[in-house]
């Protein structure tokens, strides 16, 4: 039998190198991202220093240099020492700019506007950093970051032979926040398979920061409780949070991927569409339970049904449906007629299509999964 011939080990100059090059790239990230305050707000304070010696001195430096500095300021400052940057250094030398004796140096209105409003602006940003406790320029990375992590929990898995799945999620005016929540988990023996879609309660920033929480405490419950326990748990989660007007809708799926069995759980969500091999579809529009938040102890029934070969389910949000001046009732059947006119080697890639042709406009977030079976 061939053996393969052993890599020779790492030396330990090079293994050293290694770790100390990993270490001073993680000191560079933490100077960048949390800045000493005191030497940074000297070193800005030298720099508009700088600039207004030479815009006294001479015609080559002009009086807008300040701007750069005042925007550093705002990326790497907390409040009170931005306040010093602005309200005292640059004040400062703009005095002693005027007031130089032996040559005078007259200062455009146009100048300090530009200069007072950069410095307002600066000032803003800066509080509004400080109150969230992050300084340097890498701070939204971390929220960035933070959502990425929480929306992988809806990266959708990979099934077994013979199952196919896609989903699509589309926030209101192409932000990066949704108020809609898609959540997927499989079991480790890939026997079952489950979703949940949440649609958080109104729109824009306050919808999508709820959505992040719920996203976060909602995938740690799915695949972690039996499918009946879902939605109650998350009822009570939501209740705990006292949120005013903050309420959701859910659909919770449970599907045996041996069997075919389904297990549809519903908190006021709108029905799922269980299309047929044979063309036609049924509404597993579960007993509705109360919205998430709303009610204490709610209970909430699943309906169940079988997914047969050839057999799909779509799971959606509301602003897949909804549009002015039309039916919710009427939104759904023309959802039921696109899916139903496609044939089954029609549906992979078809469910951003799906969505488009029903939604009005891009003023709703936009959520739909496409489940079938070969």
């Amino acid at each position: 039998m061939q053996r393969s011939t052993p890599r020779p080990p790492r030396s330990v100059a090079s293994r050293r190198s290694g770790l100390l090059s990993a270490a001073q790239r993680a000191s560079w990230r933490r100077l960048l991202a949390r800045p000493p305050q005191t030497p940074a707000l000297l070193v800005l304070s030298a720099v508009v220093l700088g600039v207004g010696l030479g815009s006294a001195f001479t015609r080559w430096v002009p009086l807008t240099a300040f701007v750069p500095a005042i925007l550093v300021g705002a990326f790497v400052l907390r409040m009170s020492r931005m306040l010093a940057l602005c309200l005292v250094a640059v004040p400062a030398m703009f005095i002693a700019i005027v007031v130089r004796a032996d040559d005078p140096r007259p200062v455009s209105p146009s100048v300090l506007v530009v200069i007072a409003i950069t410095a307002g602006m600066a000032i803003v940003f800066a509080r509004g950093r400080d109150q969230l406790g992050l300084t340097g320029y890498l701070g939204e990375a971390m929220l960035v970051d933070l959502r990425d992590r929480l929306m992988s929990q809806g990266d959708l898995p990979e099934l077994p032979p013979g199952w196919h799945v896609e989903g699509l999620l589309q926030p209101a005016h192409g932000d990066a926040f949704s108020g809609d929540v898609l959540l997927s988990s499989v079991s480790p023996d890939r026997t079952r398979f489950e979703v949940v879609l949440v649609d958080v309660s109104g729109k824009g920033q306050d919808a999508g920061s709820r959505g992040l929480l719920l996203s976060g405490a909602f995938g740690g419950l799915l695949g972690s409780v039996s499918p009946h326990e879902f939605l109650p748990a998350a009822n009570r989660y939501v209740l705990r949070q006292d949120w005013f007007e903050g309420f959701a809708t859910a659909v919770h799926l449970a599907v045996d991927l041996t069997s075919g069995k389904v297990s549809v759980s519903s908190a006021g969500h709108p029905p799922v569409v269980h299309a047929h091999f044979v063309e036609s579809a049924e509404l597993l529009d579960a007993v509705h339970g109360p919205l998430l938040g709303v009610v204490p102890d709610a209970d909430f029934p699943p309906v169940t049904a079988t997914l047969e070969p050839g057999d799909a389910l779509l799971v959606y949000s509301d602003g897949v449906v909804e549009q002015r001046d039309v039916d919710l009732g009427e939104g759904i059947g023309s959802l039921v007629r696109r899916l139903l006119a496609l044939t089954p080697d029609q549906r992979s890639g078809s469910l951003p299509r799906l969505v488009a042709d029903g939604a009005d406009g891009d003023s709703d977030d936009r959520t739909a999964l496409l489940l079938w079976r070969d």
